[in-house]
């Protein structure tokens, strides 16, 4: 990585997902980062752990609603390419992040991410053996506010000490580790260690580092600063003192990879007059939200629905009168049936069999068992996923068995109460999250809220299914 330079620019915008199990993230316009571990050296002794880092930050970063790119041992030519790719899928968007995980060395006080063919003889081959780490900062020097920069790439580097014999007298320009680099105006540059020492590749899954940073990284509720302080003391004692990240910032801005969330469980016992909204998301968003999805039906069930969550909502009055609408044309189009009939009386009178006992019809509302589809809205990332949902009721007891389609591949089974048209459902997702729904629901459809919790990860949104034969 080059040394003191303005022009740094740091790729980082390449997180993507869903939220659950992949939260899509918008193409181009929101979070974009490209992640690159290098392990496999044909020409130096191997580290195992940089292409399991980077898959691992890369995961992590998906489900933050990144969008990314995931270059495992690349080459000099394919890191040049993934760094280009990189920089068009920058223009424009809102957060840029590079993670870069494998050897890195210094000369004259200029930064080198090393790729797997690299075989540096001489201080000549460098330029032609490795990429200078201002390629990847000059794509992000003016195509984001905010760019995040990981260099976990400070470990002991035989490159380094070769490059050092062959430069003689000229040896003492091969730093160790890596040089300091300055930020430029909206940059968050962070070292696996601090400038000039060697960091530790690690003797678990992960670098002392990148385990850190993926403990941290969607703890919700922390400044990107906050978070990589708690990385800096845990990396610390993991190294017992040896190793303390560092970082260079021009940040301009607060960034949270998970905004402050407070998670709020309902009592299954309490009336459900409508959904309670849900910590961290804006009650008026969600409203508007679910207005929109409804305002052009023509199916008088939209407008109850909405009137059951939002009785004295912002669009409640429009709604009333839209369904008083529907509710008197479908009432015209049955007249003709009624004066049918009347002309039919006027006949003669038939001679009528006694008429039978009445037969007990069956209350709808005490049990149904309904196959729906629709959406559900992660409103934590912006993204919309497609939802298959089987639900029963039985007296006040509700299930159901829910199956979300790509990018998220989630099934889960869920348990709850009906009450006064409100569900209120909870269960757990193959994905390993737990996911509660709340709603109105009925035979014809269910809509309202949801939450989903995992280890350090809350994420909510809205619903709106219905019922495949109402469609």
């Amino acid at each position: 990585m080059p040394a003191v330079r303005p022009c740094l620019r740091l790729l980082a915008t390449l997180f993507m997902l869903l939220g659950w199990g992949a939260v899509v993230a918008a193409p181009a316009k929101g979070q974009v980062a490209l992640v690159v571990g290098i392990g496999a050296y044909q020409n130096a002794p191997a580290l195992p752990n940089p292409p399991r880092d980077a898959r691992a930050v890369a995961d992590s970063l998906k489900k933050l609603g990144f969008q990314v790119e995931l270059a495992v041992d690349p080459d000099k030519t394919r890191l040049e390419q993934a760094v280009k790719r990189f920089g068009d899928q920058l223009q424009g968007a809102k957060v840029g992040l590079f993670f870069y995980a494998g050897h890195g060395l210094q000369v004259s006080g200029r930064n080198y991410l090393v790729p797997a063919d690299a075989k540096i003889e001489n201080e000549r081959s460098l330029p032609f053996a490795a990429v200078d780490a201002d390629l990847v900062l000059t794509q992000m020097e003016t195509s984001t506010p905010v760019s995040l920069i990981f260099l976990d790439a400070c470990r002991d580097n035989p490159f380094s000490r070769s490059l050092a014999r062959s430069m003689g007298t000229r040896s003492a320009a091969v730093g160790r580790g890596l040089a300091q680099i300055a930020a430029g105006e909206g940059s968050l540059i962070v070292f696996a260690t601090q400038p000039g020492n060697v960091a530790e590749d690690g003797q678990t899954d992960h670098s002392p580092f990148t385990e850190a940073l993926l403990k941290n990284l969607a703890a919700p509720g922390l400044e990107v600063r906050q978070m990589l302080t708690r990385v800096r003391q845990q990396v610390k004692e993991q190294t017992n003192g040896k190793q303390i990240p560092w970082d260079h910032s021009s940040l301009t801005q607060d960034f949270y990879f998970i905004g402050p969330t407070t998670v709020v469980v309902q009592s299954p016992a309490a009336p459900a007059v409508q959904p309670p909204p849900v910590a961290g998301v804006d009650p008026m968003a969600v409203q508007l939200s679910l207005w929109e999805s409804v305002r052009t039906s023509q199916d008088p069930a939209d407008f109850e629905d909405y009137l059951k969550q939002y009785p004295d909502g912002k669009f409640a009055a429009v709604a009333r009168r839209r369904l008083a609408a529907l509710k008197s044309a479908s009432q015209k189009e049955r007249q003709p049936v009624r004066q049918e009939s009347q002309s039919a009386r006027s006949e003669p009178p038939v001679e009528r069999q006694p008429a039978l006992p009445p037969v007990a019809v069956p209350d709808k509302q005490t049990g149904f068992d309904v196959m729906m589809q629709g959406t559900a809205t992660n409103l934590t990332v912006g993204t919309t996923a497609q939802v298959q949902f089987q639900l029963r009721r039985f007296g006040t007891g509700v299930t159901a068995a829910i199956r979300v389609f790509p990018p998220l591949f989630a099934t889960g089974v869920l348990q709850g109460q009906y009450q006064e048209g409100q569900c209120m459902m909870q269960g757990w997702m193959n994905e390993g999250f737990l996911l509660k729904m709340v709603g109105a629901c009925s035979a014809s459809g269910f809509s309202g809220q949801y939450q989903a919790e995992s280890p350090g990860l809350v994420q909510q949104g809205i619903f709106r299914l219905h019922s495949r034969t109402s469609n």
